[in-house]
């Protein structure tokens, strides 16, 4: 069995450190994906209206259980193993300094896995391949570990910056590119997935407040649940996407967009709903 997987890892094409800021920005935005956009953006405009009636207590309330969903499905999107939410609350904590650094990030996947058996180091990049395997197969090799420094390098700077393109200001799009970027990548052995997906949030969260001047330290929308249903789906979008310089990746990045779009429209609906459940739940019991 070791002697096939290092064939398939011989034979594959394992990405050679390139410039991912130049590899991303090479998208363009297809127009069927932008006005998908603006509907989820209209509909989020409500939701939001309605979360801020809900008053304060109750709004946090409902963040807190739509968080310990999230962290419910994130844990069983990879693996079968439930994690308890209660242990990993910590995990979803915004970074509050104004730059991401490394030392969020290895000290968030530290967190992340702190109450699991995952048997290799935790809290620092790795230092061997790894690789996604479907049906026995392997499907994608990460980066050699030399490169996953440089590559993170160029990922923190991304997630940093700020300007007045689409890519870089609007929530859903800047959120879903980080998490793509960072999947791919694959910094850790393990963890990959659930740090992409918190990452994700925070993103989500900052932009959104810096968008439509509110003030969350929890995610408004999460889409794990969403994801886990769609999982499939979700693995398929992020494997059709060539990680290497030069790639022709917009048919990919663009077809990944509108698929976390669908994700978020998905939850948007289920959200609706869970606050008017909520709202009568905790009425009854003031």
């Amino acid at each position: 069995m070791e002697k096939m997987i290092n064939e398939q890892i011989d034979s594959a094409m394992i990405p050679e450190y390139f410039d991912i800021i130049k590899y991303i920005s090479s998208v363009e935005i297809e127009q069927g994906v932008l006005e998908h956009l603006a509907e989820l953006q209209e509909q989020f405009d409500v939701y939001l209206k309605t979360l801020k009636k809900y008053g304060h207590n109750k709004a946090l309330d409902y963040l807190l259980l739509s968080l310990y969903n999230e962290l419910l499905y994130s844990n069983q999107i990879e693996t079968d193993r439930v994690l308890s939410p209660i242990e990993m609350l910590d995990q979803q904590i915004l970074i509050k300094k104004n730059n991401l650094t490394k030392s969020d990030i290895c000290k968030l996947q530290k967190k992340i896995l702190e109450n699991t058996t995952c048997p290799y180091p935790t809290g620092e990049y790795r230092d061997e391949i790894v690789f996604v395997r479907k049906n026995n197969e392997i499907v994608y090799v990460a980066p050699q570990p030399s490169d996953v420094s440089k590559f993170m390098k160029r990922f923190i700077k991304f997630y940093n910056m700020s300007d007045d393109g689409l890519m870089h200001n609007d929530p859903f799009i800047k959120a879903a590119l980080l998490h793509l970027l960072f999947v791919k990548i694959h910094p850790f052995i393990d963890g990959n997935g659930r740090v992409a997906r918190t990452l994700h949030n925070q993103k989500f969260t900052s932009l959104v407040n810096n968008t439509y001047h509110t003030d969350f330290v929890l995610s408004p929308l999460n889409i794990s649940s969403s994801l886990y249903i769609n999982k499939d789906s979700y693995f398929s979008r992020l494997a059709q996407i060539d990680f290497k310089e030069n790639a022709d990746i917009n048919f990919g990045v663009n077809r990944w967009l509108d698929f976390i779009i669908y994700m978020y429209e998905e939850q948007l609906y289920q959200s609706n709903k869970n606050m008017q459940k909520v709202g009568k739940v905790l009425s009854k019991l003031k």
